[in-house]
C-alpha cells in the first residue's frame, strides 16, 4: 500500500487503540481510531479491509485466545459498516469524498457477526459460501492456519449457539 508510506506511526497508534477498544469494551467497539485514520486519508474499503485482515492475522499469532480474536473482527465489522456509511438515494451522487464510489460500491466483508454467527455481507450463515472462498484466497492454501482459524470460530461459535449441536458447528466451520 503505497498510500501508507508516512503514516506508519498514526497507523500504529490507531490500530493500538482499536484493539484496546475491542478487547476492553467488546459489545460496544467499533475501531473508532482505526476508522477516523482510514476517514481521514480517505481510503477505501479495500485499504480498510487489508489492514483489517493484517490486523487480525496478527492478532492470531499473538495466541490471545478465541474471544480476543471475535472480539477484535466484531469492532473492524462495527468499524467498515460505519465507515461505509449510507448509500446515497439514487440519481443523487455522493459528493462526500472522491472515494466514495468505491465506497458504495465495494463487496461487503463477510465478516461474522458475534453471537449469531451471521454474515455482515449477506446475512447467511456464517461462514458463507462468498467468505469460504475468500478464505481459501486469504489463507492461500495453508489449510493448517485455515484450519486454526475456523477452529478457534468454531469454539467461539458454540459458546455463543450452546443449542446448535456438535455435528451440525463442525459440519459448518469445518466441513
Amino acid at each position: 500500500m503505497g498510500r501508507l508510506r508516512g503514516h506508519e506511526p498514526a497507523l500504529g497508534a490507531a490500530v493500538r487503540k482499536t484493539l484496546q477498544e475491542a478487547l476492553a469494551h467488546p459489545s460496544s467497539a467499533e475501531g473508532h481510531a482505526l476508522r477516523e485514520f482510514c476517514q481521514r486519508r480517505e481510503w477505501t474499503l479495500a485499504e480498510f479491509d487489508a489492514v483489517g485482515h493484517h490486523l487480525l492475522t496478527a492478532v492470531l499469532a499473538q495466541r490471545v485466545g478465541v474471544e480476543a480474536l471475535v472480539q477484535v473482527g466484531a469492532a473492524l465489522t462495527r468499524a467498515r459498516q460505519r465507515l461505509a456509511g449510507p448509500v446515497p438515494e439514487a440519481g443523487r451522487p455522493d459528493r462526500r469524498s472522491r472515494n466514495s464510489a468505491a465506497r458504495r460500491y465495494a463487496p461487503p466483508a463477510h465478516l461474522p457477526l458475534p453471537p449469531s454467527w451471521q454474515c455482515s455481507g449477506c446475512a447467511a450463515a456464517w461462514p458463507c459460501p462468498t467468505k469460504q472462498s475468500q478464505l481459501l484466497v486469504e489463507f492461500g492454501g495453508t489449510t493448517a492456519g485455515l484450519a486454526v482459524y475456523l477452529g478457534a470460530c468454531l469454539v467461539a461459535a458454540t459458546k455463543d449457539m450452546p443449542a446448535m449441536p456438535l455435528a451440525q458447528a463442525r459440519a459448518r466451520f469445518l466441513g
